[in-house]
Formats: structure tokens, C-alpha cells, sequence
């Protein structure tokens, strides 16, 4: 179980570490995690070699575009306001994705509320929620979790995949579904579009329809995407996933008039690729590389940690996110797991065993995410 009791050696809590994170704070944070005995037991190690390259790596100053924020539910903040902590970029705190409507533990928005507040106290500056009405979410229990809890969160919009789109979707253009996208964002102070996705490894015609109608939202509203892909780690599947199936969806949301810097192809990090090789060509054209599913059994996450390193030791820390996808009710702070911020406090330490500096990882967990997330608003 993840505890907020004192290091004794370096006197510090795990939110202190965070904190120290959020700063760039040196080799205090390798002091705190390398002494502490549990954490390490938990979290293991990288089943390779991995190696870091020497000298740091990005990190200079931070810097936005003119007028650009990051819109919450309750308010636009300006990105620089974010930088006390991590921004998990991909999360679930309302969702309901059951065949019969089965009530989701989410639907306890007082437990979601005490989640949040866990999570702020671990040190987490911000969560996007990655949910929309067709996965069930629902926008006044998000309300609700932010004011109460007083953890920014930002809502998304769009449609997941074909198994869940409405009946509309199929009746629509994507110039008119766009028109719908643009409409919600405004009304619903929606800071982001995601998770939009695909079900297996080609498109259905549908979900082609949504990325061209997602693209062309973004390219009226500077809203940033994030995406869901269906990689399958090592598993056998009947239908393979094709490595490039993000780059695909990079293909049809740039050609419609999406931007990559505010574009994160999601779930890479399901993707068995040790050499990173499909992240760096995500990255190579400017867009975010998403492992947003840290901590999930699709793959080992000491795998996971190499994929990282490679895509750092690349000269590509600058383009990956982390966040964890958040949905097993027994990872719950209430239930002795880790809560909303293991991404920070599970995750990020395997990275710094690893070899990962400090300054990379406050880079990727703080920097990244409110680059990504942070637009001009258009008229």
C-alpha cells in the first residue's frame, strides 16, 4: 500500500517527493525513493538493461503560446498555474461502460470526491477525465469532484469507438458532427477531445467518420486530442493490430486539419516495441506519444520503462505522456491501492531506477502534459 509515512532517512512524505518533482529538485527524490525499501518491492525493476544518456535532456524553460490556457470545468487557467505537479492527461473518475448499465463504483461521487482529494495530497496538480456520454460520464459528478475536492479537472468530449457510438453517428457527416463536437465544447467547457478511438486493428467506416470529424473540430477549436488504440501488448489475438495503426489516426486527424502539437496518440505504450520504434515516429511529427495505460497488465511494466528510455535516449522525452487510464476499483486509495496519481507515485519511480533523471521525468509528468493540454482559444 502506498502510504504518506516519513522517509526516516531523508524525512520526507511521498507528497514531498512529488513536490520535489514538480520542482526539478536535484537528487533528493533518487535520495527518498533509492531508501525507501517498500516502494522498490513494489514497483521492481526493468527485466533489460537499460541505460540513460548522460546530460539532461529538454530541460529548459517552459513556454506557451500567446493567450493559451488550459480549460478546466470550473475555470480557464493559465498553464503556468499547473506547475506545482504532475497533470495525468488520461483518467477516469466518471465512467460506466457495463453491457447492462450495471452501476460503475464512479457512480459514488463522494468516493470519487475523496480519490481526488488523495490524489491532490500525493501531489497530483491536475486530472483530464477520459470519458464522454457514450462511455457513460457524467459532467455534473466531474462538476461536483472538482468543487468539492478542489483538484482541477478537465472534461472531455467526442465518442469512443464503434461499439458505443450512438445511433446518430451512422446518419451523420463528419462536417456535421464536427458542427455537434464544436457546439459541446463551448456549452460544456470542454478542455480536451478524448479518448477517441478505434475497436480492433482497422477503422469501421464510423470511426474513420468521428477522427475526420475530431480533426476538424480541433482545426476550429485548438481543443487538444487524445486517442485510444487497441494494442494488445503479447498477447494472441484473432485479428492482429497493426504497429502503425497510431500513426493512421495521426494520418486522418493531420489531414483534416489537427495539429500535432496538441495531439496524443493514446495507449502506445501497449504497443511490444522495445526500441520504441512507432513512439519516435509519432514523435518525429511533432505530435505526443501517450502511455496512458502505466500500471495495467497489458504489458510488463518494466517494458513499459524500457519503451521510455528509448524514447529519451532518442532525444523524444519532450513528446511522452504518462497517465494510467484509471478504472480497477481495487487500485482505489480506499481499497489500500495506489489511487488516482500511481502514474506519480508507481510509475515514475521504476523510471527513476531505471536511470531516468529527475529533470526528464518532471519534464514528461509537469512540462509535457500542460503543453499538450494548453491552447489559444478561437473565436
Amino acid at each position: 500500500m502506498m502510504t504518506t509515512k516519513l522517509n526516516r532517512e531523508t524525512g520526507m512524505t511521498r507528497r514531498d517527493a512529488v513536490g520535489v518533482l514538480a520542482a526539478g529538485g536535484g537528487g533528493a527524490l533518487a535520495a527518498w525513493i533509492g531508501r525507501d525499501a517498500e516502494l522498490l518491492a513494489q514497483v521492481g525493476g526493468p527485466s533489460r538493461s537499460v541505460t540513460f544518456p548522460t546530460g539532461a535532456v529538454g530541460q529548459g524553460a517552459v513556454t506557451f503560446p500567446r493567450g493559451a490556457i488550459i480549460r478546466t470545468l470550473l475555470k480557464d487557467v493559465p498553464p503556468e498555474s499547473l506547475a506545482g505537479g504532475p497533470t495525468l492527461f488520461h483518467e477516469h473518475l466518471s465512467i460506466n461502460l457495463s453491457a447492462d448499465n450495471t452501476p460503475h463504483y464512479t457512480a459514488d461521487v463522494a468516493l470519487m470526491v475523496e480519490e481526488a482529494r488523495a490524489a491532490a495530497k500525493d501531489g497530483v496538480a491536475c486530472i483530464v477525465d477520459g470519458g464522454h456520454p457514450d462511455m457513460g460520464r457524467d459532467l455534473e459528478a466531474l462538476r461536483r469532484i472538482a468543487a468539492e475536492s478542489g483538484l482541477p479537472v478537465v472534461a472531455s468530449g467526442g465518442y469512443y469507438m464503434q461499439r458505443t457510438y450512438p445511433p446518430v453517428i451512422a446518419t451523420k457527416t463528419a462536417d456535421q458532427i464536427a458542427d455537434d463536437l464544436v457546439k459541446d465544447a463551448i456549452a460544456q467547457r470542454l478542455g480536451a477531445y478524448g479518448e477517441i478511438g478505434q475497436q480492433g486493428g482497422q477503422l469501421t467506416a464510423d470511426e474513420r467518420k468521428v477522427f475526420q470529424a475530431i480533426g476538424k473540430a480541433q482545426a476550429r477549436t485548438g481543443i487538444p486530442i487524445f486517442t485510444h488504440n487497441a494494442y494488445t501488448g503479447r498477447r494472441q489475438v484473432q485479428t492482429p493490430v497493426p504497429r502503425e495503426a497510431g500513426l493512421r489516426q495521426l494520418d486522418i486527424l493531420e489531414k483534416e486539419g489537427g495539429k500535432p502539437v496538441n495531439i496524443a496518440i493514446g495507449h502506445v505504450c501497449c504497443l511490444d516495441d522495445p526500441k520504441a520504434e512507432i513512439a519516435i515516429a509519432i514523435a518525429k511529427r511533432g505530435a505526443f506519444v501517450g502511455f496512458d495505460r502505466v500500471t495495467l497488465a497489458t504489458m510488463p511494466d518494466p517494458d513499459r520503462v524500457i519503451m521510455a528510455m528509448a524514447m529519451a535516449e532518442a532525444g523524444y522525452a519532450d513528446h511522452l505522456l504518462l497517465s494510467s487510464d484509471f478504472y480497477s476499483e481495487r487500485a482505489l486509495k480506499k481499497n489500500g491501492g495506489p489511487g488516482l496519481a500511481q502514474t506519480a507515485t508507481v510509475f515514475g519511480p521504476m523510471l527513476i531506477k531505471a536511470g531516468m533523471s529527475e529533470g526528464t521525468l518532471r519534464q514528461i509528468l509537469v512540462d509535457n502534459t500542460r503543453r499538450f493540454l494548453a491552447f489559444t482559444p478561437k473565436n
